[in-house]
């Protein structure tokens, strides 16, 4: 399941190769989880040990930072979520458009038919979306393996691709290629929402971080490797473009796998995406911020049925939107909240030194604050470069919702009450 929320295989990576090119793509995979990937994850690993609770990175920021701390994460995250989840029917749909004729009615349709199948397995409970989720993972990477495998002289004998690291247009290439990719490594702290569902969390989350790292990480670089050998354009690169290269690999059944495996892999993210975002209505209902009947369990299967329905009705109303200004307003609101998350880590490290038997980040405050750099620093630059070139307006519409954040604040805690007091569950934090 982490795996399918942070990734999915290398589909959907595709418009970063157009937009940035070949060689530029292959060194930012490189970069990125090194600047991103492995701090999050540190810090998830970190909190995660230090409060295993439901509501995860929200809990963190509330307590670490305060009451509205708390909301303006859970605010922002709802924000990145909205866009990030709307992206995955919208890959769905383009890439079983790659195997039937669609038109772009046709498309939208079964964007939204996959949102509420994934609310119905969602329904069911969260061992079925686990026991689907370790299913989807092996089908959708199965035909990259495959793509891979086909591959290896290419591996052996490697060509850099011909076009240049460093075109024309450098800048905008790098803006445009690091939202792409920052979305494709990003949301390793996300699962932590569903921790009280998951069994001996402070143990199995630092597991599952240990895997799903490298493995997503090879999970781009190697069908990219493979795929970019030797190229000499990637002008018209876009999103299925894998199950063309593919095409030309391995035939026509390799093609047509991967394009299956691009259906299964968005299909999948979804259904994993539904299942932590609809525990932060839940949550926020919980703490006086939304109607209370969306705090309500389900009693047959346990499950906030209340906000998983209300989730999969704001999504099927997302669906019609642009993929690269969804991408845009899903990095910049992320990366928001993972601010507030990493604030978060240094105040709690303060308040709650003494953690026997749990697992901190090592090398003392410097180890901390390099992990709390990193990732700012790439969102930092990310987004000076974006204000410069063509995402400038999409930029100033994010920033414009980020200021939404206390008016809204006031206004729900007014409505519904805010939170009440209660005995915390974390050591009095």
């Amino acid at each position: 399941m982490l795996y399918l929320v942070v990734s999915g295989g290398a589909y959907g990576i595709e418009d970063a190769v157009r937009i940035a090119g070949p060689r530029l793509t292959l060194l930012l995979c490189l970069v990125v989880p090194l600047m991103l990937s492995v701090p999050t994850s540190l810090m998830a690993a970190e909190l995660t040990a230090l409060m295993p609770v439901e509501g995860g990175f929200y809990v963190w920021v509330k307590r670490g930072v305060g009451e509205f701390a708390g909301f303006a994460e859970a605010y922002l995250t709802m924000l990145f979520t909205l866009a990030d989840s709307a992206l995955y029917p919208v890959l769905f749909a383009t890439y079983l458009a790659d195997l039937l004729p669609l038109r772009s009615g046709g498309q939208i349709i079964l964007a939204i038919s996959l949102v509420w199948t994934c609310g119905l397995l969602n329904l069911i409970g969260l061992r079925t979306v686990g026991r689907t989720s370790v299913a989807f993972t092996v089908a959708l990477l199965l035909p990259l393996m495959v793509l891979v495998g086909c591959g290896l002289p290419r591996l052996l004998h490697w060509e850099l691709p011909s076009p240049p690291l460093i075109g024309a247009h450098f800048m905008n290439a790098l803006a445009g290629g690091l939202v792409v990719i920052l979305w494709n490594f990003g949301g390793w702290e996300n699962l932590s929402v569903a921790a009280e569902e998951i069994d001996a969390p402070r143990v199995t989350y630092r597991r599952a971080l240990a895997i799903a790292v490298p493995m997503v990480v090879l999970g781009y670089l190697l069908p990219l490797a493979v795929t970019l050998a030797g190229a000499t354009s990637t002008a018209t690169w876009h999103t299925g473009s894998l199950a063309a290269e593919g095409l030309k690999i391995g035939g026509p059944m390799l093609g047509a796998a991967i394009a299956i495996g691009g259906i299964i892999s968005a299909f999948a993210m979804f259904e994993a995406a539904l299942m932590w975002v609809s525990r932060l209505p839940f949550v926020l209902a919980r703490d006086g911020y939304l109607p209370p009947r969306l705090s309500v369990l389900w009693e047959r299967t346990a499950v906030p049925a209340g906000s998983i329905i209300v989730c999969c009705a704001v999504f099927t109303l997302l669906v019609p939107l642009g993929f690269l200004t969804l991408l845009t307003f899903d990095v910049f609101f992320y990366m928001m909240a993972l601010a507030l998350e990493m604030w978060a880590l240094v105040r709690l490290r303060t308040r709650c030194s003494r953690r026997d038997g749990l697992f901190m980040i090592g090398g003392g405050r410097a180890g901390l604050y390099a992990v709390v750099a990193a990732p700012m620093l790439t969102w930092i630059g990310t987004f000076g470069l974006v204000s410069t070139g063509t995402g400038a307006i999409e930029l100033a519409s994010c920033v414009a919702l980020a200021f939404s954040t206390w008016p809204a604040y006031r206004f729900l805690r007014r409505r519904y009450g805010g939170p009440r007091p209660t005995m915390d569950h974390a050591g009095g934090l």
